[in-house]
């Protein structure tokens, strides 16, 4: 069986290309392990219209630009399996990611989509359900963070205005404005349903809290069509909030059981091509 793994392109991946490569070099070491024929490229590489990913039976897809969903799309249209496939990594750009999660139930802090050209009575109107004194963040409404500055958190009408034109000159026409909650901020991973783990967390994070979480992940991923994923959470004694996920993040603490449980989900999906 052909594997090719794409790399996710640098712009994408600030001041994390080498450990985002990793974690597909780990997964693509156990499929080689397990005879499969594996080949990388960079995600850079489908942006030019002469080169699409054909010829392979699976593709793990790390590829974040419109240029290199679009060549997904091809090679999944030509029966390729696609892992996260190209609708499932558009469905995490902000823009699209809040609605489907506040749809599902899953739950996230209050969160709304807005333009970053608002003028002052505008964006007034646009926070006043939110209450700015407990903190707001404003995100980049479209990618995930490409800079520091795509995430700020504000408590005040003008803070929120600058951080909205900073968002513009980068060329962001949207933002996404999310409530602040209190609690302590855990990372989780998971593949499937076949593997989850949360870091960072609390000793005193209960069991049951975690299994919570896990579910709430697992049906977030399943949502938004993701197969490897991961995100933040925010936890206390009581509750917990989904405050981002992201497709395929770097599994940089998990990496190597992370890596496996990929490359086993890799497989089942290729023995169920096998099988037809």
């Amino acid at each position: 069986m052909r594997v090719l793994g794409i790399y996710r392109e640098a712009r994408f991946s600030p001041g994390k290309v080498e450990v985002d490569a990793a974690i597909l070099d780990a997964a693509l070491a156990h499929l080689a392990h397990q005879g499969c024929a594996v080949t990388t490229i960079d995600g850079a590489e489908l942006e030019s219209s002469s080169h699409t990913p054909a010829g392979a039976n699976l593709i793990l897809a790390m590829c974040q630009s419109r240029a290199a969903l679009s060549g997904l799309e091809l090679a999944q249209r030509a029966g390729t399996i696609v892992i996260n496939q190209a609708a499932a990594i558009r469905a995490c750009y902000r823009d699209r990611m809040g609605p489907i999660l506040h749809a599902a139930g899953i739950p996230t802090p209050p969160g709304r989509l807005v333009k970053t050209d608002l003028s002052p009575t505008q964006a007034a109107a646009a926070v006043a359900d939110f209450s700015l004194a407990s903190g707001l963040f404003v995100k980049r409404g479209d990618l995930h963070a490409l800079a520091a500055d795509d995430v700020t958190r504000i408590e005040t009408l003008p803070a929120l205005l600058m951080a909205m034109h900073q968002l513009a000159k980068r060329g962001a026409k949207k933002a996404y404005l999310q409530a602040a909650v209190e609690g302590k901020v855990v990372k989780f991973y998971g593949v499937s349903r076949s593997f989850f783990e949360v870091v960072n967390g609390p000793e005193e994070l209960r069991s049951n809290m975690v299994n919570a979480l896990a579910q709430a992940a697992q049906k977030a991923a399943a949502m938004l069509g993701l197969e490897v994923w991961g995100g933040d959470a925010v936890v206390d004694e009581h509750r917990f909030y989904l405050i981002d996920f992201n497709d395929w993040p770097s599994f940089a603490a998990v990496r190597e059981r992370a890596a496996v449980a990929i490359a086993n989900h890799a497989m089942s999906r290729i023995d169920s091509l096998r099988r037809r």
